[in-house]
């Protein structure tokens, strides 16, 4: 037992157990040291790069909030191409995507929202993308394809601005039935935060009222084939 040994006897055998175990236990100590050290690089490799294209990102803004796309565009894409694992690089299509569109720059814009839809690791993003991608096949009167953009995806958040759009797609295709429907599942999903409904309400009122304006037409329209045999 250990405590009848000689102290040269526990010294003997400490020694030997250090000399047997020594190898492990340094590794041990050399990756947990390479594990702290890298972890805090990794972390400050993060944070500044998130700096970094946070400043660019502000710089895209600013650029835009003065009416100077072509600059913004160069920083935005320095953003994209060299700062993609951000979410930064995604905020910059966005922002580029929703003032080509305004300009009415869609292939431009439909390029930044492709990238994100491909590129961007924020789920969210992704369904404004699509959202903004379907509206601006709407603005270069393509409904079919504004349907696709919407088509296989779980909407979450965005479901009744989806319906929305989907409604003024089939409305453009001239699919009433399918265009009332749209509308009214969105109202049924709007929330205060999407802002006011008043719109769709009135979209859909206006596709309520339809069918009783070409009732009373017809009527008028015999009446007056009527007085012509006269």
């Amino acid at each position: 037992m250990d405590e009848f040994l000689s102290d040269k006897e526990q010294a003997e055998r400490l020694k030997k157990w250090w000399l047997d175990n020594y190898k492990s236990i340094l590794a041990g100590i050399i990756i947990a040291v390479v594990i702290i050290f890298g972890w805090r690089y990794w972390q400050h490799r993060v944070q500044t790069r998130s700096v970094a294209a946070s400043t660019l990102y502000n710089q895209v803004t600013a650029l835009l909030g003065a009416n100077n796309g072509p600059q913004a565009l160069q920083i935005a894409n320095q953003i994209i191409n060299h700062y993609d694992d951000t979410p930064y690089a995604s905020q910059s299509a966005l922002a580029m995507a929703q003032y080509d569109a305004a300009m009415g720059k869609h292939d431009a814009a439909m390029q930044m929202l492709d990238w994100v839809i491909r590129n961007s690791k924020d789920g969210g993003l992704r369904l404004l993308a699509r959202l903004r991608l379907a509206r601006v096949k709407l603005a270069v009167d393509d409904p079919q394809a504004a349907l696709t953009a919407l088509a296989g995806v779980k909407p979450g958040g965005f479901a009744a601005l989806y319906d929305v759009v989907r409604g003024d797609a089939y409305m453009k295709l001239g699919k009433i039935n399918q265009a009332r429907n749209a509308y009214q599942q969105a109202l049924h999903q709007w929330t205060p935060g999407m802002g006011d409904k008043s719109l769709v309400q009135m979209k859909l009122d206006d596709l309520n009222q339809a069918p009783t304006t070409a009732v009373t037409r017809a009527p008028a329209a015999r009446t007056t084939a009527g007085a012509s045999k006269q």
